[in-house]
């Protein structure tokens, strides 16, 4: 009788929350909820300049976690350097562009696995024949008059990475570019903003290694390519 009891009163609680947030004035951005002259209380607000910001492609495993009874993970200082060694950061194109591909990715490069990391991660824009014509190129805009989403009217088409002006860059060049988030994803962190480009900073989503392997995969297709 007794849970039959609180059953009852659980379930018009929930009716009454309800009421209050659907029927009544919620505010999203304070979380005021008002009931007539006399009800008023707060629930949990959003910020009033929306939802809150989410890296897209943000992948599981880089995110702090921990298993059924272990304590949580403490993440590492900001700035701290791992074991293995610090990644290779610069800003300087002149730089940038000596930087070659590690002779540790070059003798141990598997293609197979370069390209499911391409796959995974890049053919969803570029393509799978890296032509720059993925998926993503033919879903259309909010505008409802046909055009697309990403179309070159935008300047938002994804890169043919088939073309000279990609097989011309260095191998430093092709690395920090998929590291930032393209050319405007660079010039962005360059100057310590953030990017306006569709393509993601795979630096947060792929490890250091996994975006040398993507140039070298590069260099393969073009040597089999050009």
């Amino acid at each position: 009788m007794k849970m039959v009891l609180n059953q009852i009163i659980f379930k018009t609680c929930l009716f009454v929350l309800f009421v209050f947030v659907f029927v009544g004035c919620y505010n999203t951005g304070t979380g005021e909820v008002t009931w007539g002259p006399a009800i008023n209380f707060k629930l949990p607000a959003f910020p009033e300049t929306g939802s809150h910001q989410v890296m897209v492609f943000s992948e599981m495993h880089y995110s702090p976690s921990y298993r059924s009874q272990e304590v949580p993970r403490i993440l590492p200082p900001k700035d701290s350097v791992p074991v293995t060694g610090a990644e290779l950061v610069s800003f300087e194109i002149e730089e940038i562009k000596e930087w070659k591909i590690p002779g540790n990715v070059k003798s141990d490069f598997d293609i197979d696995n370069a390209a499911k990391i391409y796959n995974y991660n890049c053919a969803v824009c570029h393509g799978t024949d890296l032509e720059g014509q993925g998926p993503i190129t033919s879903i259309l805009s909010g505008r409802n008059d046909g055009s697309l989403a990403y179309g070159p009217d935008d300047g938002a088409a994804p890169v043919n990475l088939n073309s000279e002006r990609v097989w011309e860059l260095s191998d430093g060049e092709i690395f920090a570019y998929i590291t930032w988030g393209g050319r405007p994803g660079y010039s962005s962190a360059k100057r310590g903003k953030d990017s306006p480009a569709i393509m993601p900073m795979f630096k947060y989503l792929l490890s250091e290694e996994d975006r040398w392997e993507l140039v070298e995969y590069l260099r393969v297709w073009h040597g089999e390519n050009r």
